[in-house]
């Protein structure tokens, strides 16, 4: 497909509804009946049809050009450019989910550094002389440079912070509401929309919420999810660093844990409908085939898979 035939001036309606269904479906913020909706309208008429695979090639072609999916996210975030923005169209209801997508914590804080890494990415950096992090897939911190209080915010996804500081040193590190203090210390620190967890792995921590001060030593955590006013410190699952060796490892754990979890690694968006959500299952995903694992969940729970273009994947029973 040329360039200029994707120019706002030879925009359909159907280009446009198509592009702001991708961006919708894309966000992963999809629901049950927009995912039914949306089949109806591709299967309504040939050019809808046709328009969300001309979609579709637009967003996949225009990643790689773009760089909004390189190692350098911020550059195109502040340059105003990228694939949403081109995507999502002049008017009406793409203009509207662009709006949503784009407004956000994503601009640069002032006087911080901050890095993230894209799903299925990790990253091991040196923040200090004595302060290093490694960042989990589709994660992203900003770091304040102090001689006494150096400062991490986990703004969302997963870390490992080792701090070894000296001379009066003290590591802030926060998450939400949730500040870690460290010295000597190795600890993981996850915040998604559930809310904060933090394991010590090594060393000792001490850990602020509100008017509240815990005390963490070596294998003990703290779950601060919504509702939970009292975390009691819990023991540290091996499974917690499983990422590190490229795994995934879940026990008991409910299938719409586990799909949102996988959602992280794999590239499009798997949808969980139904009750299935709630019931419990076990295994190992390799996340080097992370794909394959949308196969293995939907037997398990007895359901079945329907694909859509985009790596997006529909779970039902």
């Amino acid at each position: 497909m040329k360039l200029e035939d994707n120019s706002l001036s030879n925009w359909t309606d159907a280009d446009v509804t198509a592009r702001a269904w991708l961006v919708r479906l894309k966000s992963g913020e999809a629901t049950v009946g927009e995912l039914d909706d949306l089949a109806s309208w591709r299967a309504r008429d040939a050019e809808n049809e046709q328009s969300f695979r001309r979609a579709l090639h637009l967003w996949e072609n225009l990643g790689p050009a773009l760089g909004a999916d390189t190692a350098q996210p911020m550059v195109a975030r502040q340059s105003g450019l990228s694939r949403r923005a081109l995507l999502g169209g002049g008017a009406g209801l793409a203009a509207a989910s662009v709006a949503v997508l784009l407004v956000g914590g994503n601009s640069s804080p002032a006087n911080a550094r901050v890095y993230e890494t894209r799903k299925g990415e990790r990253q091991a950096l040196r923040l200090g002389d004595r302060i290093g992090v490694e960042l989990n897939t589709d994660s992203r911190i900003s770091y304040w440079a102090d001689a006494v209080q150096p400062r991490v915010e986990l703004d969302r996804g997963e870390v490992v912070v080792n701090a070894d500081c000296r001379d009066g040193q003290l590591l802030l590190t926060h998450a939400g509401n949730v500040e870690v203090q460290a010295r000597k210390a190795r600890f993981l620190l996850r915040l998604d929309k559930t809310g904060a967890r933090i394991s010590c792995l090594d060393g000792e921590l001490r850990v602020r919420s509100g008017e509240a001060t815990h005390h963490l030593r070596t294998g003990s955590r703290l779950d601060f999810r919504k509702g939970v006013e009292t975390p009691e410190p819990q023991q540290v699952q091996a499974s917690e660093l499983a990422w590190q060796r490229d795994l995934l490892v879940f026990k008991d754990r409910p299938a719409g844990e586990v799909v949102a979890e996988l959602n992280r690694y794999r590239p499009g968006h798997v949808y969980l409908t139904g009750r299935q959500a709630e019931v419990p299952i076990s295994g190992v995903i390799h996340l080097d085939r992370a794909d394959l694992a949308v196969e293995h969940i939907a037997r398990s729970l007895d359901m079945k898979v329907s694909r859509l273009p985009g790596g997006i994947a529909v779970l039902r029973g």
